[in-house]
């Protein structure tokens, strides 16, 4: 059996076709976006000179700018969320459920919803958010409202519960398999010396699971920063980040001013990935 070795021609003739995809399909069209946020003059042509003048004209509304901190705000907000939630599903998942048989049926139970299109569940959550939608309905047959709550859709309320159903999944994944990997006598070690549950926890289970931790960030990080239709569907034209300012820009024909924005998105997500791979060396993973 023959074996390629890494840096022989070879190699490089294999990785050739993986190359040109990514170069069509990622590299030319970012370098276009970031070409047309440079575009100046008044004319909307290729042949305008290059110029720093889309982004001052951002960078000098302060709408644009609080538009550009809420966005990380809430995505924080639903790092947090999502990677708590997350963790507490992998774990309950992975350790407290003893039967394989139990453990997969829970686990399909929690993944099966998530094979429909993200449009989709975004969509069906409106008749749940709704003012006679069923949280509602429920709230109104339990007594806990006298009279329906507002707060659900059309709010940023229901977009945070949108986006939770949508990416937790996103943060349990790969904790689930960093649990999994984790040795029975690692654990059994532990609690021969006597130690605490919640010492086993924070000195062996999280260490061993934080590069899962942090790829699931990482995933609910950058799918947070690019949902427009999330915040669309459930926030209609009340609630708006930058996802939505890129739309907003496009249909107005301001291209350059929507390739400004694309650009700011795609450094945001670049310094996020950036500052996960600081913490962990997530590309480490599996690879032992």
């Amino acid at each position: 059996m023959s074996s390629i070795r890494p840096g022989s021609p070879a190699a490089y003739w294999l990785a050739l076709p993986a190359t040109l995809w990514m170069m069509a399909a990622v590299v030319v069209p970012v370098g276009m976006i970031v070409w047309v946020s440079f575009w100046g003059g008044r004319a909307f042509s290729p042949d305008s000179p290059l110029s720093l003048d889309n982004y001052q004209r951002f960078f000098a509304n302060r709408t644009y700018l609080a538009l550009v901190l809420e966005t990380l705000r809430h995505t924080a907000t639903m790092m947090l969320i999502c990677g708590v939630l997350g963790y507490c599903i992998a774990y309950f998942l992975v350790v407290k459920v003893r039967s394989p048989g139990w453990r997969t049926v829970l686990f399909l139970a929690f993944v099966i919803p998530f094979w429909t299109s993200a449009l989709i569940r975004a969509i069906a959550w409106v008749p749940f958010l709704g003012v006679n939608g069923v949280i509602n309905q429920a709230l109104l047959a339990t007594g806990l409202a006298e009279k329906p709550v507002e707060v659900f859709l059309y709010s940023r309320t229901g977009i945070s519960m949108a986006q939770v159903s949508l990416y937790t999944l996103m943060a349990s994944g790969p904790v689930v398999y960093m649990l999994a990997q984790i040795p029975p006598a690692l654990l059994e070690a532990a609690m021969t010396l006597k130690a605490e549950p919640v010492t086993v926890f924070r000195r062996v289970i999280f260490p061993l699971t934080l590069p899962g931790v942090v790829i699931g960030q990482v995933l609910v990080f950058l799918n947070v920063m690019a949902d427009f239709a999330t915040v669309q569907t459930i926030g209609g034209n009340k609630i708006a980040l930058l996802p939505n300012l890129v739309i907003n820009f496009y249909e107005g024909a301001q291209i350059r001013a929507a390739a400004v924005v694309a650009v700011l998105l795609m450094l945001c997500m670049l310094a996020g990935v950036a500052a996960a791979l600081r913490v962990v060396d997530v590309r480490r993973l599996g690879a032992t």
